[in-house]
């Protein structure tokens, strides 16, 4: 008796602690705005954290909130059923908390660091009330989101806000972004090459179980020679400097063009863990999972800084959303991003 009395106080006590991370100590709960009071008062304490302590500890706090966000989610669903409740607040806390990440790029004094931190807050909003950024729109869509879909719906709108700040600020300049432009050619020739690539050899599913069967050795050999040419042809025409002979050229062009495309077939991995039909949208990992598989792969060599990172799947992904939605209206792609 005692044990099954201890076991319900302890799944209340659960629940309650879920609820009170997801809807900021139960401000959400007590107003109509509760996405700007969750993200002003995120913005409150992002600001003292970044006043007061280093970018570690500002970091570290960031993945704290995110996997107790990530889990106060979960137990609401599990309680509720899966969806964006509007009383759901600590999503709007991480974005904010991501997006004020930009003012540690800067020696800021104190009034210019609220000004911009305020600035901030408002595109912040703006992009996440609005949702006109291709992603954020087809994650809305959903209405039965799951933990990592309400999450990854602030996320994504803090990384577009930190991005436009960078740009606001100067720090992301034409020098920046055609240098990272050209790093997401041969990553993007790679990823566009199997839908493009119609010769009839090699038409064969790599494992129809795991990955699908859209997903075929021509794609994928084709995604890789390819992509290695078109890199190599980069740094033949001086377009791309790279500082080593020819097979170090190749190697490179190789690691960019299987990177990409590893990390298109990984996610069709998990695209079919979560049931999700072939051809269907999936954002926003249809947008980046290339990228993702290239910085893996190229880390080692050109250490990429966290505003390089944020970069790529910024300018990668938005450009990705566009040509899907292009090949979407002209009938070479099944689903709308």
């Amino acid at each position: 008796m005692f044990q099954f009395i201890r076991t319900i106080f302890i799944l209340k006590m659960t629940d309650f602690i879920a609820l009170y991370l997801s809807s900021i100590l139960g401000l959400c709960k007590k107003t109509k705005f509760p996405g700007t009071i969750a993200s002003f008062v995120a913005l409150f304490f992002s600001f003292l954290t970044y006043y007061f302590f280093s970018k570690t500890i500002y970091l570290s706090l960031f993945f704290i909130f995110l996997a107790l966000g990530f889990w106060a989610i979960r137990q609401i669903h599990k309680k509720n059923g899966f969806g964006d409740y509007q009383w759901i607040g600590i999503d709007e806390w991480i974005g904010m908390w991501l997006a004020n990440l930009f003012l540690f790029e800067f020696n800021f004094n104190l009034t210019q660091a609220i000004i911009f931190s305020l600035i901030s807050f408002i595109i912040f909003r703006i992009i996440d009330i609005i949702k006109f950024i291709p992603p954020l729109r087809a994650i809305n869509e959903d209405k039965n989101q799951n933990a990592l879909a309400v999450t990854l719906d602030d996320i994504v709108a803090g990384i577009y806000t930190y991005s436009i700040m960078l740009v606001i600020l100067g720090f992301y300049d034409l020098k920046f972004f055609y240098s990272s432009f050209l790093i997401l050619l041969t990553p993007m020739i790679a990823n566009m090459t199997p839908v493009l690539l119609k010769i009839k050899y090699w038409n064969i599913p790599i494992n129809e179980r795991v990955f699908g069967k859209n997903k075929t050795w021509r794609g994928f050999l084709g995604a890789v020679i390819v992509g290695t040419l078109f890199y190599f042809m980069l740094v033949k025409f001086d377009i791309m400097v790279f500082p080593g002979n020819l097979n170090s050229i190749i190697f490179v062009g190789f690691l960019f063009s299987f990177g990409a495309i590893s990390g298109d077939l990984i996610k069709s991995f998990f695209k079919r863990k979560t049931e999700i039909p072939a051809g269907e949208s999936w954002a926003p990992w249809d947008q980046i999972d290339y990228i993702l598989g290239m910085i893996v792969l190229t880390y080692f060599i050109y250490q990429y800084t966290f505003s390089q990172i944020i970069l790529f799947l910024v300018l990668g992904g938005t450009i990705s959303a566009l040509a899907h939605r292009f090949g979407y209206v002209i009938k070479m792609n099944s689903a709308k991003q």
